[in-house]
């Protein structure tokens, strides 16, 4: 048995003692706004054959803003590997994407990181549970290729710059994980912003993986350009 069948067995055992119905409301831990203030998520999750659809409703004006961007991410697990199509809602319609979704999502749905230490946004046990449901469920996807998702001329596509789409990290303590055909995606330019703030807060690489001080020095050159 591989590691993606453990955490997808894992998560379905947990789909026994938890209804994964419904929307769960928390603080970002990794999202800040430009002026560093907390971004909160209502995550909601379904499926429809070998669909999986990820929702998520997003304010970037506090906990009582009018104002919230919808997104969806829906793989689909008919194929192998599994594809990810992007997209962004208003009022049920389809619209412009804000930003590029690659800069954050290379493949599929995040980890949710949820500020468990949220004043505003406060998690009870089952909803800790689900969450770990859900991102056990999301690390069992594997590699998910990208799905175009055009349905009209876009102005913002979904990867602005491909070029450092191919400006890969090869390292050996990432290549564990980040490969062609591995638990997760390669990890290249497009991905900046999420791997530092990733490897800022330790939370990469997991255990019981470590950095070298070779790699670090790599990793820096890689993100900090030094």
């Amino acid at each position: 048995m591989n590691i993606l069948s453990v955490f997808k067995y894992l998560s379905l055992l947990l789909s026994v003692f938890f209804n994964t119905e419904g929307s769960i409301l928390i603080e970002s831990q990794e999202s800040k706004t430009d002026d560093k203030q907390a971004i909160f998520n209502k995550i909601s999750f379904t499926q429809d054959k070998s669909l999986d659809i990820w929702k998520m409703k997003q304010s970037h004006g506090g906990f009582h803003s009018k104002e919230w961007d919808e997104v969806k991410i829906i793989i689909d697990k008919s194929v192998s590997p599994f594809t990810a199509s992007y997209h962004q809602l208003k009022d049920g319609a389809e619209i412009e994407y804000r930003t590029s979704c690659f800069r954050c999502h290379s493949g599929g749905p995040r980890m949710i990181r949820a500020n468990y230490e949220s004043k505003l946004a406060k998690l009870n046990l089952v909803e800790k549970a689900i969450i770990l449901k859900w991102n056990l469920l999301i690390k069992s996807y594997g590699q998910v290729k990208i799905k175009e998702n055009s349905p009209f001329k876009r102005k913002i596509t979904l990867i602005k710059d491909k070029s450092l789409s191919h400006q890969i990290l090869s390292l050996k303590s990432c290549k564990s994980c980040h490969f062609k055909g591995g638990a997760r995606s390669k990890l290249t330019m497009s991905n900046l912003q999420t791997a530092k703030f990733l490897i800022k807060s330790k939370a990469m690489p997991p255990w019981p993986y470590s950095l070298e001080k070779k790699d670090l020095n790599i990793i820096n050159e890689f993100i900090y350009g030094f």
